[in-house]
């Protein structure tokens, strides 16, 4: 059966169409003039712990924010080399997740997954070695979670759910107990974590 011309016209418009608008979506956060890591900049300096003011009408720091959250994040910039992230999880609902400047996530770390209450985690590029980061010290690998992120800079975000009003002091000293930065010899580790509780069974 031969096709008429215009209705090859249109069924080639249509394509024509979905093509552009296809290459528009995937392209639009890398064009955008101010990516995520250039937006949340404003709030701080790079690879350092910044805790969020608790969630205010009209004033989200970023988008789906909780009031029921307390929120700290790290601006890392891994051009001088690995940068060290340890923190205290108190609760499994508590979840670091690393997003890409223009905010895809590419890694997460649930407490829920967590056998021991504090994380040691270094984040590098696929070209650095994690040994700039630990001295090659074989008692400082073994606790080490690895993260290879595929950008130069990036954001780690710690998520921390209160479970009730009194757990809000409880959340807050241990965000500010979290260490985000180039290894240093003087850098303090955070305090003692409190044991996550044993996940319960699953029916799964």
């Amino acid at each position: 059966m031969r096709v008429r011309l215009p209705g090859l016209y249109i069924a080639l418009a249509v394509v024509l169409a979905g093509l552009i608008h296809v290459v528009a979506v995937l392209t639009l956060p890398v064009l955008a003039p101010r990516d995520a890591h250039a937006r949340l900049a404003a709030l701080g300096p790079t690879n350092t712990i910044i805790q969020l003011p608790p969630l205010k009408p009209g004033q989200q720091v970023m988008p789906n924010m909780a009031p029921d959250v307390r929120y700290a994040m790290c601006l890392f910039d891994l051009s001088d080399g690995p940068v060290h992230l340890r923190a205290n999880i108190p609760d499994e609902l508590w979840l670091i997740a690393f997003y890409t400047p223009i905010g895809e996530n590419f890694y997460t770390v649930v407490g829920a997954d967590m056998k021991r209450g504090n994380v040691d985690l270094v984040v590098t590029t696929g070209d650095q070695s994690v040994a700039d980061a630990t001295g090659d010290s074989p008692e400082a690998l073994e606790n080490l979670l690895v993260v290879n992120s595929p950008a130069n800079k990036g954001i780690a975000l710690i998520r921390a759910p209160l479970a009730g009003p009194s757990r809000s002091f409880e959340a807050q000293r241990a965000l500010e107990a979290a260490y985000c930065g180039q290894q240093r010899a003087t850098a303090a580790p955070p305090a003692a974590a409190t044991p996550l509780p044993a996940p319960a069974p699953s029916g799964l």
